[in-house]
């Protein structure tokens, strides 16, 4: 009997592991489900489900073919009314020639997402898809100015590789890309383009959504006149940009955005090393956060380009450095 009662009882350990069971069910069906929302009427941040990773290769296409993606029948070419804004930008100075902020950490994706096919929207002088496509990527981009495209990129303007357009009418069928990738791009829309903005965007992925959105709204020490310096006409916080996407059925990748997301957690108006704090977004769309600058050098766009910075920007909310990366999966 001694032998019997120094055996546990399996009883305990099988009802531990019925109820450990259930709740991860229930726990996992509450992060699928969308929960309630959060104060201010924006909806809670979630994480997608556990096995999302592993979902991944389901949805991404071939990966190894290199013909274009497929057109929208009904697709006519369209522009906005500020394009000629860009187009002398890009040609006259505002933009240094073969810049390219993307490309600082674009390479860096190749090993952290599955992905050939990519959309790079608002490709500007088409310097991301060109890096992609050196790493076998089959890789196109549209662009609201055309003139930068001329005169920057022309020859892959004749191949097809690039194309003047806008992010609100995309000329590809749906699900056409495993990545849809956009370097501060979306801070330059206006208000009410967003949601077809965001709506697009989604639409032509496949899976995965990679973007780095400016926060800021502080004006540029090298802006040669108020116009350019003033250019970031949608300025929203992380959440609303992350509901957004949700609305349209792209959810965080959390995991993503762990691993290339910077924060600095030594900033603080407590030590007294930040300055220049502003309030920036919408009281009735979103709510306003307090962005402020810091002493943190970093190194801008392409690496031989040597674009050093002394300061950046930081969101006080979360301690969140520029740039501010967002990654998002698509559910299907």
């Amino acid at each position: 009997m001694a032998g019997a009662r120094g055996t546990p009882s399996v009883l305990p350990i099988a009802l531990g592991f019925c109820f450990g069971a259930f709740f991860m069910t229930l726990l996992g069906s509450t992060t699928r489900g969308g929960g309630a929302g959060s104060a201010g009427g924006v909806p809670a941040a979630q994480g997608p489900p556990l096995h999302s990773a592993l979902e991944d290769a389901l949805f991404i296409g071939d990966q190894g073919t290199f013909e274009p993606p497929k057109r929208r029948g009904a697709y006519v070419y369209k522009s906005t009314s500020y394009q000629s804004v860009y187009d002398k930008t890009w040609t006259e100075g505002g933009y240094p020639r073969q810049s390219c902020w993307g490309c600082r950490f674009a390479v860096d994706i190749t090993a952290k997402i599955q992905f050939h096919t990519m959309l790079d929207a608002g490709t500007g002088n088409g310097a991301l898809v060109r890096l992609m496509r050196e790493h076998g990527k089959n890789a196109y981009g549209i662009e609201l100015s055309k003139a930068v495209l001329e005169a920057e990129c022309p020859d892959m303007l004749q191949k097809g590789f690039v194309e003047p357009g806008i992010l609100t009418n995309l000329p590809y069928e749906d699900n056409s890309f495993d990545l849809v990738f956009s370097a501060d791009v979306l801070e330059h829309i206006h208000p009410e383009e967003a949601d077809l903005v965001v709506s697009e965007l989604v639409r032509v992925s496949r899976r995965h959504l990679l973007l780095s959105i400016s926060l800021k709204g502080h004006t540029k020490s090298s802006a040669g006149n108020d116009d350019e310096a003033h250019r970031h006409t949608m300025l929203r916080s992380r959440t609303w940009w992350e509901a957004k996407f949700r609305e349209h059925g792209a959810v965080p990748n959390r995991e993503m955005l762990w691993a290339m997301q910077e924060k600095d957690f030594i900033y603080s108006k407590e030590n007294g090393n930040v300055r220049d704090c502003r309030m920036e977004g919408e009281q009735t769309d979103g709510g306003l956060y307090e962005v402020c600058i810091v002493e943190n050098t970093w190194l801008v766009g392409r690496r031989e380009q040597a674009n050093v910075r002394t300061d950046r920007c930081m969101t006080m909310d979360n301690s969140e450095l520029e740039p501010w990366f967002f990654s998002l999966r698509k559910l299907r």
